[in-house]
């Protein structure tokens, strides 16, 4: 079967140049690059149907590398087009309850090998965090040399798709996890963030407190609210202020002033003396973080009261970003009818235990 498999999983290997897609100019490259993703939805069906037909006779290696072929396609990526994502997700239907030794072949053999040259710094080989970075002051820099894992820009749907089962396989998920969380590239960092919140939803708290990962977390989700001039910053700013109160919330104690204390810094350091004082000329990064405040305020509940001395200014900046982005045909999703503005309108300016 690997014979038969072979040149179909080749063919559907992401070409390495999709990694600098949005920086590419030369049509020749461009127009190879979507020769190959025609060519891909072709393949795509070939392999499906050897997956209906003999899915039985497939070894678990063969599973492995159909499933990071598959799963390269599971997005919405630039190199995806809406045929192939149907055809993609017919292949991983099949796979839809993966056995544990499933998942382990496939962190081990498709995903651990493209971040091997890369160990990230602050984590031991058991997904642990280390009490001192390894290899030093240098052992960042030295991280972000030779980054083998963008050479297959389809790695970061593989590493999504192997959601289940964090606690048991937490030593082979979570390396690949933080090592995109934490890329210097603000497009990896997005990607990361999203998978940190599916895990958010799944792995149990005492986990990320037991191994020290919740503060490794927590100290890259304050890194991406410093993204502020790159294309992808407003999602980046949503998804991550999403993902830290999530984590907050699944790590400390209802009402605790540990949780209190966390919840305080996002909004006060991370968003108000940070991304409102460096990103004032950015309205859609602005209007991204405004986006996020809702839960976030309804988790602080009576610690609103701290923020009582900047209510006028969330008043001007929505009423300033409203007219500006309104003028703007390209923002029809932030209008005056956007269930945003409601939801600010209640929440932003009126605490849950005081009317202001």
């Amino acid at each position: 079967m690997s014979d038969t498999l072979e040149p179909l999983l080749h063919n559907l290997r992401v070409p390495a140049d999709y990694a600098r897609f949005q920086h590419i100019t030369e049509d020749s490259t461009l127009a190879r690059l979507d020769e190959w993703k025609d060519s891909a939805e072709r393949v795509l069906t070939e392999l499906q149907i050897i997956v209906d037909q003999r899915k039985s006779e497939l070894s678990l290696t063969d599973q492995a590398d159909i499933i990071q072929a598959a799963a390269s396609f599971d997005g919405q990526d630039s190199w995806i087009t809406p045929t192939g994502r149907t055809k993609a997700e017919g292949i991983l239907r099949h796979f839809d309850d993966p056995s544990q030794s499933l998942l382990t072949e496939i962190l081990n053999h498709n995903v651990k090998p493209l971040f091997q040259s890369n160990p990230h710094p602050k984590l031991n080989a058991s997904g642990r965090k280390l009490p001192r970075p390894a290899g030093g002051l240098m052992a960042t820099h030295d991280f972000y040399d030779d980054q083998t894992w963008k050479t297959a820009p389809g790695v970061a749907n593989l590493v999504s798709w192997c959601r289940d089962r964090y606690e048991s396989l937490w030593h082979l998920i979570i390396p690949p996890v933080m090592a995109l969380l934490d890329d210097f590239e603000a497009c990896y960092k997005l990607r990361g963030v999203r998978i940190v919140s599916e895990m958010l939803r799944e792995v149990p708290g005492q986990l990320l407190k037991r191994t020290g990962v919740d503060g490794l977390i927590r100290s890259s989700l304050n890194t991406c609210l410093t993204h502020l001039n790159d294309t992808e910053s407003a999602q980046l700013i949503e998804v991550a202020v999403d993902a830290y109160l999530a984590l907050t919330l699944l790590t400390t104690e209802k009402g605790s002033s540990g949780q209190f204390d966390q919840l305080c810094a996002l909004l006060g350091e991370g968003v108000i003396r940070g991304i409102w004082l460096y990103a004032s000329d950015k309205p859609d990064v602005v209007l991204a973080s405004l986006k996020a405040l809702p839960p976030l305020l309804r988790a602080l509940e009576i610690g609103n009261a701290r923020f009582l001395k900047v209510k006028s200014n969330i008043r001007r900046k929505v009423g300033k970003l409203t007219g500006q982005l309104c003028r703007d045909s390209s923002h029809s999703l932030y209008t005056h009818s956007s269930p945003t503005w409601g939801i600010l309108g209640q929440t932003t300016f009126r605490s849950p235990r005081f009317s202001y």
